[in-house]
Order: C-alpha cells, then sequence, then structure tokens
C-alpha cells in the first residue's frame, strides 16, 4: 500500500496546471500515487495532464464527464488506494516537503487527519500579504472541540478557512471513504467538514505554510441565479446545529446557534455589496431564513438582538444600514 494518494480534479485549468504537477513531481516523499481527475475539460488540461502521467508509473488520469468540483473529489475518493489522502486544485500548488511534513504528523500521532496552515498568493504566485488575525491552535494535537469551534466563526477568518477546506489536509482514507461530496452545491467543504471532524479521533495541525492557494481574478460569479447558489451554504450551517445537537454538546450547539444568525447577515451583507443583487431579488430568500431561525432558535438571544432580528426579516436594508456591524 502506498502511503498517499493525492487527488487532482482538472477542469479547464490549462495556465496553472504545471505549477500544480511540477509540485508534486519536486516532492521528497516517494510513496504516493497520484490520481487525476479530468472532468470534462474543454481546454488543453487533459493533454498537460497526460504529460505528466507518462512520465509516472504512479500517476493515472480519469476522464468523466463534467460533474463539478465534488464529482471529481468523489471519482478520485473511489480509486484512492493509499494510507491517507489529500485533495490538491489544480491551480494551486505546494511546498516540496508538504508530504513528507503532513505523513510524518500522521504517523506521529497516529493522526486521522493533519491539517496546514496556507498561504495567498496572486495568479502569478506571487505572495498576497494577509493578516490571519489570531491563531486558533499550537502545533501539533488539536483537541476536536477545538477544531469543531472554528465553524463557529463567521466571515472568512484565516484560521476557520483552514479547517473547512478540503484541500490542506491529509486524511485517513478508511476515514475519508465514509463520506463524499455532495453534488451539484456551492461550497461543498462546507457540507461535509463536520461529519468529517466528528469522524476523526486525533487531528494535528501544522502551523508552516505548506500549501499554496492561488487567489485568481474574475472567480466572482457574473450572473444573478448563480450568486443564488451561494446561499445553499446556509443550509451547511444548518446541518451542523442538528449535527451538535444529536452529539449532545449543548455549549457547541449554541455557539453554532448564533453563528447561523451571523451567516445570515453576512451573506445578505455579500449579495448586497460583492455580488450586486437587487435587494428586493433577496428580500422573499432572508426574510424566510431569518423568520425561521427566529422560530428555532430565537431564545438564544436577548429582546434587543430579537427586535434588530424581526427588523432584519422586515427590512433586511434598514438593517444593513443602520445595525449590521
Amino acid at each position: 500500500m502506498v502511503a498517499i494518494s493525492i487527488v487532482i480534479p482538472v477542469y479547464n485549468v490549462e495556465t496553472f496546471l504545471r505549477d500544480c504537477l511540477d509540485s508534486i513531481e519536486a516532492q521528497n516523499f516517494a510513496s504516493y500515487e497520484v490520481i487525476l481527475v479530468n472532468d470534462g475539460s474543454t481546454d488543453s488540461s487533459p493533454m498537460i495532464a497526460q504529460e505528466y502521467v507518462d512520465r509516472h508509473a504512479n500517476w493515472e488520469l480519469i476522464h468523466k464527464e463534467n460533474g463539478g468540483l465534488s464529482s471529481a473529489r468523489n471519482a478520485g475518493i473511489a480509486r484512492a488506494k493509499g494510507e491517507y489522502i489529500c485533495f490538491v486544485d489544480s491551480d494551486d500548488y505546494i511546498a516540496s516537503d508538504y508530504l513528507q511534513r503532513l505523513y510524518e504528523a500522521a504517523v506521529t500521532y497516529k493522526a486521522d487527519m493533519v491539517i496546514a496552515d496556507y498561504h495567498e498568493v496572486d495568479e502569478s504566485g506571487q505572495d498576497l500579504e494577509r493578516d490571519k488575525g489570531e491563531a486558533l491552535y499550537q502545533q501539533g494535537l488539536v483537541e476536536k472541540l477545538d477544531a469543531l469551534n472554528a465553524l463557529t466563526y463567521v466571515g472568512g477568518y484565516h484560521y476557520a478557512t483552514a479547517v473547512v477546506v478540503a484541500w490542506n489536509k491529509l486524511i485517513r482514507t478508511e476515514v475519508m471513504k465514509q463520506f463524499s461530496y455532495a453534488e451539484g452545491v456551492l461550497h461543498e467543504d462546507e457540507f461535509i467538514i463536520m461529519p468529517l471532524l466528528l469522524a476523526c479521533d486525533r487531528i494535528v495541525w501544522i502551523e508552516d505554510d505548506l500549501y499554496f492557494y492561488r487567489q485568481r481574478e474574475g472567480s466572482i460569479m457574473q450572473d444573478e441565479m448563480l450568486a443564488f447558489r451561494h446561499l445553499q451554504v446556509l443550509d451547511a450551517f444548518e446541518e451542523r446545529i442538528q449535527l451538535s445537537n444529536a452529539a449532545g454538546n449543548a455549549e457547541l450547539t449554541h455557539k453554532l446557534k448564533r453563528a447561523y444568525f451571523w451567516d445570515i447577515e453576512v451573506w445578505y451583507y455579500f449579495m448586497r455589496t460583492i455580488y450586486k443583487v437587487p435587494w428586493y431579488r433577496l428580500y422573499c430568500f432572508f426574510n424566510g431564513r431569518m423568520w425561521g431561525a427566529l422560530f428555532k432558535y430565537g431564545r438564544i438571544w436577548w429582546k434587543r438582538k430579537v427586535v434588530e432580528y424581526i427588523i432584519f426579516a422586515m427590512a433586511p436594508e434598514v438593517y444593513l444600514k443602520f445595525i449590521y456591524k
């Protein structure tokens, strides 16, 4: 058995794919296999991928009809034979000691999941200076509850993102194969991460930036219909409340309920300011979502906050202008 299966979904990334695959060729770790999943690319990505596969006996290329990132990851998971599995997005790249560092940590701590910190780069690979904020974890073992608490942070906090995303992790394959990524949704990582964390007994954090996440221009959606698909993420947040409640963790459940209200606020703000969707297109959705949250979870708030959220439900633009912080 190889130590690590690397799953790389590929879809129309001819500009960046060589950087990604070169970084894997440069690994100072030998016991791995590469599973490239061509998800119906229409550019030269499959030909580039085949060049690398032809050079390595431990690389393979799967071709499938376009089904999205989740579908491609699921196809790779099904083929994985390694003790551990990791995902690398095809427009990103990894440090030369990425596999070695993560695998050594997994063996040392008998971990089910190893999470490495990451660094953001621009399209040309130049560092993007970002304020990461205060670190949530120290090098080494992370208490499961501490990892789960990261799911209560809202608004793109770096260390919470590090827990949620698929691409900076080494996961025991027998654990990963218990799950599949939800297909046909955006923010698929948000749906799977909590059940995955709950299934892991030992989680390890590596504080060094070993994964390089490329921020691509033009990645913001262009049409209103696609923008609305982002709101599926609120269903993931609500699922977390149910999972935590079923696990009997009252403190975490309380935090997740609060986070759910904040997520509703934040996503209204995003839809108005980033995706430029008119308020009247959003009203029915957010009116219903906030009233539902108030009826199910409103008692966690003091009266003034309940009144504020009622204002949101009735007039979200007023809330955004005068109350939202």
